[in-house]
């Protein structure tokens, strides 16, 4: 049996290249007590992906160097074990290496009960790092209420629009923002009472018109000029929810970056800004969890998903990513 990876060559500094990751044929190793073994069926592909490519250990989860194994959020299958806690067959996720047969760490890896009404990638969307980001940061972070005005950036991607459908469980009036007709089309079909597309209207501009008293809970995903429109349209009171960058992350020069202008605003409105990632919140995980299980279940939650088939294209759907061809959460089918 052979196993295939994809190495880290070089950092990834610019503009993203396909070329900083090399196709490999690795032996499988023997297992040790207290491993086993997952063949990778599903392999998300996400913003992160791309920033931790830029191999600097203050930005990534897990320290990555030239030499080691490309990593991500996957979904597989334990085809054999030497652990106690996982049985082969068990259906898992996590965060393990882009190998087809890989050994993950047991402590970044969780098993899933067979649900019928859930899909297998649903596992790498709402059952996520994606659904966990959103829910923690609309409610740890936004402290969400039924009566915010709640704008989302990134709305049509993958975190944005479990925000988008988890504030409107909520009962609160959301906006969205993308780009194109088409995003825009997928924003309002999932509840969003307004969209604003950042390519044909001026952000600044539409939020004045639709939310005059202000903007209470904004959830970011993008950054940069999004960022500093709705600082000019805040309520007083505003919780400012950073859950990405994505339009600063993959510049040809780090010089290029967006300055930020509208600052000075969170003072004159008593409003607060507050970025986090996943992990921060590992203490009330079940809590979001039963959250998001719960909104499914009622039906409150849809996920769309966009799969693409082959290992051996993944570094070329990082591109995709970045470029916003996506409709839905993107992922790599490694194996069925």
């Amino acid at each position: 049996m052979k196993n295939h990876a994809w190495i880290i060559a070089k950092p990834s500094h610019g503009n993203y290249a396909p070329d900083c990751l090399r196709w490999e044929e690795r032996a499988i190793p023997e297992l040790e007590d207290g491993q086993f073994r997952v063949k990778t069926s599903l392999l998300s592909i996400d913003p992160t992906t791309r920033h931790w490519l830029l191999l600097d250990p203050e930005k990534s989860f897990i320290p990555l160097a030239v030499g080691d194994p490309m990593i991500g959020a996957n979904v597989g299958t334990v085809i054999e074990s030497k652990n106690p806690d996982f049985a082969v067959g068990d259906l898992v996720s996590g965060l393990w290496s882009w190998e087809e047969y890989a050994i993950p760490m047991p402590m970044l890896v969780e098993k899933q009960i067979a649900d019928a009404s859930i899909p297998e990638e649903a596992y790498l969307s709402v059952f996520s790092h994606v659904g966990r980001a959103a829910s923690m940061g609309l409610y740890a972070v936004g402290l969400l209420t039924s009566s915010d005005l709640v704008v989302v950036s990134g709305a049509a991607g993958a975190t944005g629009s479990v925000a988008i459908q988890l504030a409107k469980a909520e009962g609160c009036r959301v906006i969205g923002i993308a780009g194109g007709a088409d995003k825009a089309a997928y924003v309002t079909s999932i509840g969003a009472d307004e969209v604003i597309d950042y390519k044909t209207e001026n952000v600044a501009t539409r939020l004045a018109e639709l939310a005059p008293d202000g903007v209470d809970v904004f959830f970011d995903n993008i950054g940069g000029p999004t960022l500093d429109a709705v600082l000019v349209n805040m309520a007083d009171g505003c919780r400012i929810v950073i859950c990405g960058a994505m339009s600063q992350y993959d510049l040809a020069d780090p010089a290029d970056q967006y300055g930020v202008k509208n600052l000075q605003m969170l003072l004159f409105k008593n409003a607060r800004m507050e970025g986090f990632v996943v992990p921060k919140f590992a203490d009330r995980q079940a809590e979001f969890d039963a959250l998001l299980r719960r909104r499914w279940a009622e039906g409150k939650l849809r996920q769309r998903s966009h799969i693409i088939d082959g290992f051996e294209k993944a570094p070329e759907v990082v591109t995709m990513n970045l470029q916003g061809r996506n409709q839905g959460k993107l992922m790599v089918r490694v194996t069925s």
